[in-house]
């Protein structure tokens, strides 16, 4: 199953939150509650402080798919300094290791990922792969790996393969955006992450209220938006006691005193296949109300059974999230 993956740094590690404010109007807190699907009676339970999770729509039978709404009692531009800061960060347990990216990209980047923990177990599951879902790799990817058996330090090899892989992954993003992200090997057939992205751009709250960013997210990095900022990083997460590693691509865009905040991590080694979540954080009379929406895919949902085992999996991630966003926004309000 999914196990208890944590993904908070939608809110901790947005770079360069602190933008330059259009004058252009803006949607209210209150529009983007209710296009969002929040009741009245929800949305004033988030203004009286509850952290409240709504329903949102499965893009497709592999989705996760989440929705909260919770207020924090600060401004969205002292929230973004916190989160600019990174004094948020520290709430994300299952948080290993972490590196930015260069915008050209170098394999210097990724000289501080590891195979941690595992360490040679792990190393054995690589030089082992094959398709399917245990691990998310393309064909060849999985040949790479398979090549590595005499290698001597079995671990060391594994681990300047992945950086590799890792840079390569992140070049083709980069330059080609969906286009240039390539399919996992499932046997016989291929999971297509960048299929899964694209159903969860289509964001209804967005292409009605930020079409521009929709557009954006759709067609990076061809289409862009005045004040869009954005940075590049991996992390190996421990998920299930085993490393867990993520290429992450974090966009901010300005509407007025709001913020919207996507992060999309494009790659995904293991566990699930990618994860799209948007946020936004716009401004109350109380502080800030933030709109959080996550599509995480995974294999391992589909099928037979499959409605059953998205409904534990959705509970299961909407809690963990709930508990970590609680940490996160009680950090935020301090002075």
């Amino acid at each position: 199953m999914l196990g208890s993956r944590v993904n908070i740094s939608i809110l901790v590690l947005a770079g360069a939150l602190a933008l330059a404010i259009p004058v252009h109007a803006q949607p209210s807190a209150d529009e983007i509650l209710e296009a969002a699907g929040f009741s009245h009676e929800d949305k004033q339970r988030i203004l009286a402080g509850e952290m409240v999770g709504g329903d949102v729509k499965a893009v497709s039978d592999r989705d996760l798919s989440v929705l909260l709404g919770f207020i924090v009692k600060t401004s969205p531009e002292d929230l973004a300094k916190q989160a600019l800061a990174g004094t948020l960060g520290k709430t994300d347990e299952q948080l290993t290791a972490r590196g930015d990216i260069s915008a050209a990209g170098s394999l210097e980047d990724f000289a501080r990922l590891r195979l941690v923990p595992g360490g040679a177990e792990v190393a054995k599951t690589y030089i082992n792969a094959s398709a399917g879902d245990k691990l998310n790799l393309g064909t060849d990817e999985i040949a790479a790996f398979n090549a590595l058996k005499s290698q001597a330090d079995a671990t060391q090899a594994v681990e300047q393969q992945l950086h590799r892989m890792l840079l390569a992954r992140y070049q083709a993003y980069r330059a080609s955006g969906l286009g240039g992200i390539p399919p996992y090997d499932r046997g016989g057939k291929s999971a297509d992450p960048a299929g899964d992205l694209r159903k969860a751009s289509e964001a209804p709250v967005l292409q009605t209220f930020f079409p521009a960013v929709q557009r954006a997210l759709m067609n990076y990095p061809k289409a862009t938006v005045p004040g869009l900022a954005e940075n590049f990083f991996w992390v190996n997460n421990t998920i299930d006691d085993q490393p867990t590693f993520a290429l992450t691509h974090m966009l901010s865009a300005p509407e007025g005193a709001a913020r919207i905040i996507i992060q999309r991590q494009f790659y995904v080694g293991r566990s699930y296949n990618v994860e799209q979540a948007i946020a936004g954080f716009l401004p109350v009379q109380q502080g800030t109300v933030v709109v959080y929406v996550n599509h995480t895919f995974t294999d391992q949902v589909s099928g037979f059974g499959g409605s059953a085992k998205r409904g534990i999996g959705r509970n299961l991630l909407a809690s963990t999230l709930k508990k970590s966003f609680e940490k996160a926004r009680a950090a935020a309000a301090k002075p």
